[in-house]
């Protein structure tokens, strides 16, 4: 073996460990975080926090991969250049794997436990709501969004908020769904903007090709698409259009009209 093969077997060795550690981390918090889902079925804050102490964790860890390349590993890479560029693209790889398989642990969870309350929310909405002045039920016409309903009985005006079991679901449970269906194309619009830039770096960076730029765009559309349709599946509406095309204008804006081959082939897609 030579000494440079030796050289990324120690480095591998030394990624395939921060694995390791993040997979015995997701195994620990697993029980807890659907614990904590089960203890309050209705309030997201006390999981929130979990999901954010356990972000901080996770992220002290793969802080360590670029400590390591910074102050062990990156020097012994510049012998030379080919070498050095194996090295920095193995860990942007595991950069990559490592946040994909964080974002996919987490969502596993939240779907798991939005599906948990779904027969809650579903509960909740059968049960009737009382006029706040005489008690008499209700005619509430939509349990997801704050109604003001007129009681039949006395004439008061009530303001219906939906229950909160079915906030939980319907709010909170029901954007994790969405996002956990959208979220592998996430993942893969960033290994194609990887792709993209080594491409660029073994053709001594020449423009990305405008082929390249219209799959990114129509990497784009589709998971701001998958979000919104999924979304829209669950709640039982029609899909959020514009909220698509909110989000396709920042990313022509910040992203593709900021590229010259784009412009030069496309123009402004939005003015």
């Amino acid at each position: 073996m030579s000494e440079h093969e030796a050289l990324v077997q120690r480095w591998q060795a030394f990624l395939d460990k921060i694995f390791e550690r993040l997979d015995e981390i997701c195994t620990e918090a697993e029980p807890g975080v659907k614990a904590i889902g089960a203890q309050h079925p209705d309030d997201s804050l006390p999981l929130g926090n979990a999901i954010t102490g356990l972000d901080h964790r996770v992220q002290q860890l793969k802080d360590r991969i670029e400590k390591t390349w910074d102050d062990q590993v990156g020097e012994k890479f510049e012998v030379d250049s080919k070498l050095h560029d194996r090295g920095l693209d193995m860990k942007q790889d595991a950069e990559l794997t490592f946040d994909e398989r964080w974002t996919l642990a987490k969502a596993r969870w939240l779907s798991d436990l939005a599906r948990d309350a779904f027969p809650r929310a579903l509960a909740a909405i059968e049960q009737p709501a009382p006029c706040t002045s005489c008690g008499a039920p209700l005619a509430v016409k939509n349990r997801l969004e704050v109604e003001a309903v007129t009681c039949g009985h006395c004439g008061v005006v009530n303001q219906v908020a939906p229950p909160p079991a079915v906030y939980a679901y319907f709010g909170f449970g029901v954007t994790n769904l969405a996002e956990a269906a959208a979220l592998p194309i996430r993942h893969a619009i960033e290994r194609q903007r990887v792709q993209v830039d080594r491409w660029r770096r073994a053709r001594d960076w020449a423009p990305e090709p405008v082929e390249s730029l219209e799959e990114w765009e129509r990497m784009e559309r589709s998971y701001w698409r998958t979000l919104a349709e999924e979304r829209a599946r669950l709640r039982n509406e029609p899909v959020d259009e514009a909220f698509i095309e909110s989000r396709m204008i920042f990313f022509y804006k910040y992203s593709l009209e900021n590229n010259q081959v784009w412009v030069r082939a496309k123009g402004k897609r939005y003015t």
